[in-house]
């Protein structure tokens, strides 16, 4: 059975004295204590409501980011 996510991330830029800049950042997908995939976002996203990509897996999954800027949820459908 296959379960749809919603990875959500907030803030994804960089600072370049004050120039705003897009950035990268790597998502790990957790099983539990295994990683079981990644995911790079790269862009600049400053809006509020945040940047969305949908994402399908096993049900149980988390989501951490391993490097870059932002803040992400991941949360299922």
């Amino acid at each position: 059975m296959q379960q749809s996510y919603v990875l959500t991330i907030w803030d994804l830029f960089t600072m370049n004295g004050s120039d705003v800049c897009g950035g990268e950042a790597v998502v790990a997908v957790i099983d539990g204590d295994q990683e079981v995939d990644r995911i790079t976002v790269s862009g600049k996203c400053q809006n509020p409501n945040g940047y969305r990509r949908s994402y399908t897996g096993k049900p149980g999954l988390a989501a951490r980011i391993v490097s870059g800027p932002g803040r992400i949820q991941f949360s299922q459908c």
